[in-house]
């Protein structure tokens, strides 16, 4: 039976990867949550925080997703997603990414998808802010690699769909080192989007 000191050291463990894989958490769950508009900051982030924009061409929307590392601490995984304006129009962002975890077909496999974390979000509330071209935003997804019935198949996601906001098509990306590992917890935790620091 898992204790509750384990728990809260698990709940560290996240937090403390998180915050290396330069994903601030930002917590607050439930309609009714939103904080003071702005403009994400500009700057650049420290070497090797997070991956810069994907190549290629910008979606019509104007912005694009891509994905960081899978940060791992005592069963608990973590994954920086990362919205940038790669176009040339303010873009607003607010409240959480709309995400599926897809299997290697790419069909939704049948997953629980949280909005916040009851274990890291800290109580704070989620801000709208604006994306100007060339900035960047975070978000994050957190699961669990637990196995606990021999009768459930455990499941690996291969992608994520992530629709960054309303207005922007939906858009699938793939972890670059390794499967969402959900062991047969069959839920994943989704963080709220928030600004990050170009790089």
């Amino acid at each position: 039976m898992r204790t509750r000191g384990s728990a809260a050291l698990a709940a560290a463990a996240v937090l403390a990867v998180l915050a290396v894989s330069g994903c601030t958490v930002v917590g607050g769950v439930g309609a009714g949550a939103s904080g003071a508009s702005g403009d994400a900051p500009a700057g650049s982030a420290s070497p090797g925080a997070s991956p810069g924009p994907s190549s290629g061409a910008c979606p019509e929307s104007g912005v694009r997703v891509s994905l960081g590392d899978t940060e791992a601490a005592m069963g608990q995984r973590a994954l920086s997603v990362f919205l940038d304006n790669c176009g040339s129009r303010p873009f607003e962002v607010g409240g959480y990414p709309d995400v599926a975890v897809l299997d290697e077909r790419g069909e939704d496999l049948e997953v629980s998808v949280r909005l916040g974390s009851r274990a890291v979000d800290g109580g704070a509330t989620r801000s709208v802010f604006v994306l100007r071209p060339g900035q960047r935003a975070r978000s994050g997804v957190l699961w669990r690699n637990t196995v606990t019935r021999s009768d459930v198949v455990a499941t690996n996601g291969a992608s994520l769909r992530v629709a960054p906001g309303p207005g922007a098509a939906p858009q699938t990306v793939a972890p670059h080192d390794g499967p969402l590992d959900l062991g047969n917890t069959g839920t994943v935790e989704v963080m709220p989007w928030a600004p990050a620091e170009a790089r």
